[in-house]
């Protein structure tokens, strides 16, 4: 009877030193990680990210003159303008009855390496007009217009990591499509699918008006999420707005009458309706172009109104002068802590063209129990008008305080799915086991995945232009 007592007394003994054992490694192991997130505010800074903003126009006529006065042109061009995105209008009379000579090509190549040198992203806009006479100046043969833009075709494609987008089909006074010979459906379609076929398919197309855009895809049901991205010609094909908030019509982009009294694709809706369509469309190809003619619906408040959805991601820093100074002699009434509340109107819509990224939260899961597996969270907001419609490459940055040690790690996400307005958490798994005890600071970085250029964060205290803090990691 005492041996089994005893034997219970020593298998009870050994019980209780496994439960403190297990107790103390559980202990151990919740105790040695510890996060503390970083404060996270809005600023109100304009962040001139890729592809999106204010941007100056620039027109060179290409002739037999060869590429020295090219390259001095885009000298003096680039020293004057530090906007990230620029709009370039080639025009191409000199060819309207010849092919483009090599000498002109060479220039095309001369002015599209220099902005791309420069680290530009470039809007391209083919035209034989810059008066209001493209009647006289376009080619007699659709042929001619045909074989100009597979000319081109190789030279912008040598530049596609930095070209954002062409605008129009070379056609219509100063390049809108209008006033011109083939502005009919079958023209419209045939220049537009050559167009798609010779260019790079990472480079988006653009009409005048959403009428253009659903003659040549043949509906009026907007692009979605299912058809976006993959090189199509209706994935690719967005649309730029010269008369915007220019009036009721936005000067012929809309009409006065609705799309209930008509099945066919081709006709105008009434603003309302062009601007649900916009809505739509515009969440997965970029609009832009220019506001113009001082008037109400350019008034502030309507303005990043129907700004924000027709999600507007580039405008002109040069027209129209009297809709900009209007904007910048208004103040921007904002919620109770918000960044820009009494910011003058054009720095808010400077800010808030395409895509900005506020990192909102940061926390870790995972950090407790013998068998953790800690993970980091982070939350953003896309506050523009607009998302990114080209893909970053975004990566979690660890940097120990004392040793200064780095390391990177990847987080598999699609920045072209944080929509505006939206929230979106990231999480990445955390291997603290391969990590040296002490403190490391922990950054969000993201990076434009054709050309590396940094994307910048819009919140207070970013501690460079390559990453923002997130937080602080404890290891003991």
């Amino acid at each position: 009877m005492s041996r089994f007592i005893h034997k219970k007394l020593y298998i009870l003994l050994v019980s209780l030193v496994l439960l403190c054992g297990m107790c103390a490694l559980f202990f151990f192991a919740s105790s040695r990680i510890r996060y503390e997130s970083a404060t996270m505010t809005e600023s109100s800074e304009i962040l001139n990210n890729p592809y999106c903003g204010f941007y100056h126009l620039y027109g060179y006529l290409l002739s037999d003159k060869g590429r020295k006065p090219a390259q001095q042109w885009c000298e003096n061009m680039l020293a004057n303008d530090s906007q990230s995105i620029l709009l370039l209008q080639i025009n191409l009379k000199n060819y309207s009855s010849r092919s483009i000579s090599g000498s002109a090509l060479d220039q095309l190549d001369t002015i599209l390496s220099s902005f791309s040198s420069a680290d530009r992203q470039i809007i391209v806009r083919f035209l034989y007009d810059w008066n209001g006479s493209a009647l006289q100046t376009e080619p007699a043969s659709q042929d001619r217009i045909l074989s100009h833009m597979k000319q081109v075709a190789p030279v912008v494609n040598r530049f596609s990591s930095h070209v954002f987008l062409l605008q129009g089909i070379f056609t219509g006074n100063c390049g809108e499509m209008n006033q011109t010979h083939y502005g009919d459906r079958e023209h419209l379609s045939l220049f537009m699918e050559t167009l798609a076929s010779v260019t790079s398919p990472e480079i988006f197309l653009s009409v005048r008006t959403p009428q253009h855009l659903r003659t040549i895809t043949g509906t009026r049901t907007p692009l979605d999420g299912s058809q976006a991205y993959t090189g199509t010609l209706p994935a690719r094909l967005g649309l730029y707005n010269d008369g915007m908030l220019g009036d009721v019509y936005d000067c012929g982009t809309y009409d006065d009458t609705s799309f209930a009294g008509t099945s066919d694709p081709a006709e105008k809706g009434t603003r309302s309706e062009e601007i649900r369509f916009q809505n739509q469309l515009c969440l997965y190809v970029p609009n832009g172009g220019e506001a113009v003619l001082d008037n109400p619906y350019n008034d502030l408040e309507r303005a990043v109104q129907d700004l924000r959805q027709m999600h507007v991601s580039y405008l002109s820093a040069d027209h129209d002068a009297s809709v900009l100074d209007k904007w910048r002699a208004s103040r921007y009434q904002g919620n109770p802590g918000d960044a820009f509340d009494g910011a003058n109107g054009y720095d808010y819509i400077a800010a808030h063209l395409g895509y900005r990224y506020v990192l909102r939260d940061s926390w870790m899961t995972g950090t407790e129990g013998f068998r953790s597996q800690p993970a980091l969270h982070i939350t953003l907001e896309n506050t523009g008008f607009s998302p990114a419609y080209r893909s970053f490459d975004t990566e979690i940055l660890l940097q120990n305080t004392s040793s200064g040690e780095k390391i990177s790690l990847p987080v598999a996400f699609d920045n072209r799915t944080l929509l505006p307005g939206k929230l979106h958490t990231l999480s990445v798994s955390m291997d603290i086991s391969s990590l040296p005890r002490g403190t490391w600071q922990v950054s969000l970085s993201m990076a434009d995945r054709s050309t590396g250029t940094p994307i910048r964060f819009a919140n207070d205290g970013q501690n460079s232009e390559k990453e923002v803090v997130c937080g602080q990691l404890s290891i003991k």
